[in-house]
């Protein structure tokens, strides 16, 4: 709780229970900021905040009607005020802990998750990210991969006290245009990779790059840039128009870097190299898979060199690498074939997943792939991901993703003229699962992708409950071989 002149210059002292930025949330007591968002402008709902219990508005466009006994705060920009005003209401969270912030197209829950799980072992972590916030035995639920500020700085505030010393935050590039983590006081910031999607928001890859810069620009000169040397678009970006004051270490495959990983070999269930690091070299197994984990592990190693660890130290945190739920996930099926099970959300993301797939697979295996298509009006997406399809894959089932099973001929129809193998669509994700188990044959592998850790199915009307993919995988393997290992 807070007194109103304790969060804005005003003679009024009354006392304020919570802040709000979405109308159907306010209570009693409460401050509403009337945030003009992408689709709906939060002015519209001032007298609903009021109604509601809303002892305070601040807005920044002319309201058609004010009440007495509510106080009306005219600001420039209510987002702006929003950032300030919510820091001083939970006590400035994020400065009393170690705030480490991950960005890129890819590969930030597994690095944010990896970074909190190896911390762990030697302080009280938390992370907030993709759909959730967790700390302790805690998991709030989210709606965006970087949550609105109000729910961040509450969440940090919960963690702050249950003595957590430490949050990893997934960083979006939606998130740092729309100024969420503006009021975030991070330590280190993370760089893993970008690539050109999410243009429908932000109209172009350098307007992507221009919105992922502004958290390396939120680090003090005592902060730490992690960044990806092999990420040379990227980086010349930052170096010719960032303000950036940190300092900087990279980490890298391809480039010179303070850490790099050479003479990689991929396996399925692990992948070993030779880590350079600070002039020593270490031969080291990691069970991550794929090549772009590998990056993303170095990334957490440089995470723990910027937090002044020693070399052994370092080294030694690789033991507490580990699968990350839905992330290139192995699934042990007790047969003779293989299942991952990946998030896989991006066009890169499948052709670093079949590219994988491809150098683990051995003949007379097959890749069989089961995916759905989110992106219905971008042709272009879908030629790309064909292209990858036909020159990876053996059979492929398309299905849903998040969309009902009536709208999955319309999004996956154009889609099957273009794939030249063997493919067919199963409407219902948990059958064309079935499917490809009970197609499986000897030394082949199958990727579900698409949905990865998630338990639900977003539709127009919110999210519906969905049990996922590695339960559904493994439901099917034991009803189908009902226990009996055999040979196909």
């Amino acid at each position: 709780m807070k007194k109103i002149n304790e969060l804005f210059d005003v003679e009024e002292d009354f006392k304020v229970l919570s802040l709000h930025s979405d109308s159907r949330y306010v209570g009693k007591d409460s401050v509403f900021f009337c945030i003009e968002g992408l689709t709906t402008d939060g002015h519209r709902y001032a007298d609903d905040a009021v109604f509601q219990g809303a002892k305070a508005i601040v807005h920044s466009a002319p309201l058609k009607k004010k009440y007495p006994g509510v106080l009306y705060i005219e600001v420039k920009d209510v987002l702006d005020e929003l950032n300030r005003v919510v820091n001083i209401f939970y006590d400035y969270p994020s400065y009393k802990m170690t705030i480490i912030g991950v960005t890129g197209t890819s590969g930030k829950t597994v690095v944010a998750l990896t970074i909190r799980d190896v911390l762990s072992q030697y302080l009280k972590m938390g992370y907030i990210g993709t759909n959730d916030a967790q700390y302790g035995s805690s998991v709030i639920q989210s709606s965006y991969t970087t949550p609105e500020s109000i729910f961040m700085h509450r969440t940090l505030n919960e963690m702050v006290k249950s003595s957590v010393k430490g949050a990893t935050i997934e960083v979006s590039s939606h998130g740092l245009a729309l100024k969420r983590v503006d009021s975030i006081n991070f330590d280190i910031a993370v760089f893993t990779n970008v690539h050109d999607e999410h243009l429908d928001f932000h109209g172009t890859l350098e307007n992507v790059m221009k919105a992922k810069t502004k958290l390396f620009e939120l680090l003090d000169e005592k902060g730490y840039c992690i960044l990806n040397a092999d990420e040379v678009r990227f980086n010349h970006y930052l170096e010719k128009n960032g303000h950036v004051k940190a300092h900087k270490i990279y980490y890298g495959i391809e480039h010179r870097a303070d850490i790099m990983a050479k003479k990689i070999k991929v396996f399925l269930d692990h992948t070993e190299f030779d880590l350079f690091i600070r002039d020593e070299v270490f031969h080291v197994s990691v069970p991550v898979l794929g090549v772009f984990n590998v990056s993303n592990t170095l990334a957490v190693l440089a995470t723990l060199m910027a937090l002044e660890m020693t070399t052994e130290q370092i080294v030694d945190g690789l033991k507490y690498i580990g699968n990350v739920d839905g992330r290139m996930e192995l699934i042990k099926t007790g047969h003779n074939f293989n299942i991952i099970v990946d998030y896989c959300q991006y066009i890169s993301a499948y052709s670093e997943v079949f590219k994988f797939a491809k150098s683990v697979t051995k003949k007379p295996g097959r890749i069989i792939a089961v995916f759905g298509i989110s992106f219905k009006r971008d042709i272009e997406k879908k030629r790309k991901l064909a292209k990858l399809v036909n020159l990876y894959c053996d059979q492929v089932i398309l299905t849903q993703e998040d969309s009902s099973e009536d709208e999955v001929l319309d999004l996956c129809d154009d889609m099957l003229d273009m794939i030249e193998c063997t493919s067919l669509i199963i409407t219902d994700r948990r059958i064309a699962i079935r499917q490809a188990i009970e197609l499986a044959g000897k030394q082949d592998l199958i990727l579900i992708l698409g949905k990865g850790h998630e338990q639900f199915m977003k539709t127009s009307v919110g999210n519906i409950p969905y049990p996922g993919d590695k339960y559904i995988a493994k439901k099917a393997i034991e009803e189908i071989y009902k226990g009996d290992d055999y040979e196909l």
